[in-house]
């Protein structure tokens, strides 16, 4: 990557941080950066070429705010920025109604103690590898428990969107399946170069790598994902939860009336 690009980025990365809260517990700051620099494992396999190209849309839809683009090629990289966050359930789904069109499930509490705590909707843009606006749309977030804390993200499904075949458990629930699975997570801070041997395990599918932790740290990020009535479901956590502990939540979302 360009000098240039590395400067970008860390810029960008330092401006997305400053709006975390700086008490913070570390478990959710690490979400939070997850959920900033829409690093999903669902959409996180950047190719090196690409890199500087999506560094420079983040840049300018964060600097702008809007981007006026043709809708073109095939989608290479998501970008999100939080449009509001909301303290209820009922305002949640209120807000979700309106700029989704659409009422995803999100359950007030789970059988295992976790309750809502609180939510934010965010307006997420596709680019294509030549920085045009692909698509846009809105997804919503639900934040469950304290500590441990799960995290339960909906949106329209969008068929312009690749499909990404996780590694993982798979399993039908009520004629619905749900994908399970657990991948690595590299944190470093903003100014840290991944090592040699990262690089490669990155290339490989094996670990996702982001930045904007204090420092390095590795976990376990574990989700399930599933759609239910043209609306795409992920549940997800970095926390010790168990993947099974998280498909039976998840299986809960489903029944929820």
């Amino acid at each position: 990557m360009a000098r240039t690009s590395e400067e970008q980025l860390k810029r960008f990365i330092n401006t997305e941080l400053d709006s975390i809260t700086p008490e913070m517990d570390e478990e959710r700051r690490l979400l939070e950066i997850h959920k900033k620099l829409n690093r999903r494992s669902d959409f996180m396999k950047f190719r090196k070429n690409k890199f500087a190209a999506v560094v420079t849309a983040m840049l300018v839809i964060t600097v702008l705010g809007t981007v006026t683009a043709v809708a073109a090629g095939k989608i290479t990289s998501l970008v999100s920025g939080t449009d509001k966050n909301v303290n209820t359930l009922s305002e949640l789904r209120e807000v979700s109604k309106d700029q989704m069109k659409a009422s995803p499930k999100f359950p007030d509490k789970f059988t295992n103690g976790m309750a809502f705590v609180k939510g934010n909707i965010s307006h997420v843009k596709g680019m294509d590898e030549n920085n045009n606006q692909v698509i846009t749309y809105s997804e919503a977030y639900a934040d469950y428990g304290v500590n441990p804390q799960v995290v339960l993200s909906s949106h329209v499904h969008q068929d312009s969107i690749p499909e990404e075949d996780m590694a993982g458990q798979k399993e039908v629930y009520q004629g619905i399946e749900l994908n399970c699975a657990e991948v690595q997570y590299l944190f470093l801070p903003p100014d840290q170069e991944p090592s040699e041997k990262d690089k490669k395990l990155q290339d490989e599918g094996k670990l996702m790598i982001s930045y904007g932790s204090d420092q390095e740290e590795r976990k376990l990020f574990k989700s399930v994902k599933w759609s239910e009535n043209g609306i795409d479901y992920l549940l997800f956590t970095f926390e010790n939860v168990e993947l099974n502990s998280l498909t039976a939540m998840a299986k809960e979302v489903i029944d929820t009336k």
